[in-house]
C-alpha cells in the first residue's frame, strides 16, 4: 500500500475490523469517496457514490470529473468533504460463444 494517504490507509484498516455503521461519518468522509461509474445507454457516463446518496452524470470523462467534484461539495459541508474522489469505471460486455 505504498503511496496511499495516511487517512485512506487508516480507513481501510478500520473498515476491515469494524462495520461501516460504527464509523463516525466525519472519519469516513474525510478520506475519500468512491463513485461507481457506468456508461450511460444514452451516451456519456453515470456515477453513483458508494455509501452516500449522490448521483451525477457527464457527457465526457472530464465533465464527469467536474460534476462529481461539484456533487460532493454540495453533499458535504466544506470542512467535512472527502479529500479524494475515486471514479471506478464498471464496464459490462457480453461475448457470444
Amino acid at each position: 500500500m505504498v503511496g496511499l494517504d495516511t487517512n485512506v490507509l487508516i480507513r481501510h484498516i478500520v473498515q476491515k475490523h469494524l462495520p461501516r455503521q460504527s464509523l463516525p461519518e466525519a472519519a469516513v468522509s474525510k478520506a475519500e469517496i468512491i463513485f461507481e461509474v457506468n456508461e450511460s445507454p444514452e451516451g456519456g457516463y453515470e456515477a453513483r457514490a458508494l455509501g452516500h446518496s449522490i448521483f451525477t452524470q457527464g457527457n465526457e470523462w472530464a465533465e464527469l470529473k467536474t460534476m462529481a467534484r461539484e456533487a460532493v461539495l454540495c453533499h458535504f459541508a466544506e470542512d467535512n468533504a472527502p479529500r479524494v474522489i475515486r471514479l471506478h469505471l464498471v464496464r459490462e460486455e457480453a461475448i457470444a460463444v
